[in-house]
């Protein structure tokens, strides 16, 4: 029954993808980049301040604030899509919420 519901949700959600033009692609797809390449910020941010112990520790800090900040910012920007403003994404997101429900079945 499970695998029908998921079956069900990724027919939905790939259904979706048809009706959207090309720039919520590169909306979506810029997002989903910020979101896969946030974790790598902490050891990037790590060898950035050397070997010292003292810099690793702040390394660690400052790739966890970056790592935070883009996953929240990839997610805003999917959700956001092509839309200017935060108003402006709220009603081009307002006609698909109503399917939200199935993804949490």
């Amino acid at each position: 029954m499970r695998v029908k519901k998921l079956f069900l949700c990724l027919a939905f959600l790939g259904s979706s993808f048809i009706w959207m033009g090309p720039s919520v692609y590169a909306g979506m797809a810029n997002g989903l980049k910020q979101i896969v390449l946030a974790p790598f910020e902490i050891p990037k941010a790590m060898l950035q301040g050397g070997l010292n112990p003292i810099s690793m520790v702040g390394g660690v800090m400052t790739g966890t604030a970056r790592t935070v900040t883009n996953i929240i910012g990839g997610v805003g920007e999917m959700a956001q899509g092509t839309a200017a403003t935060a108003s402006q994404a709220a009603k081009e997101a307002a006609p698909y919420a109503k399917y939200a429900p199935f993804f949490f079945l």
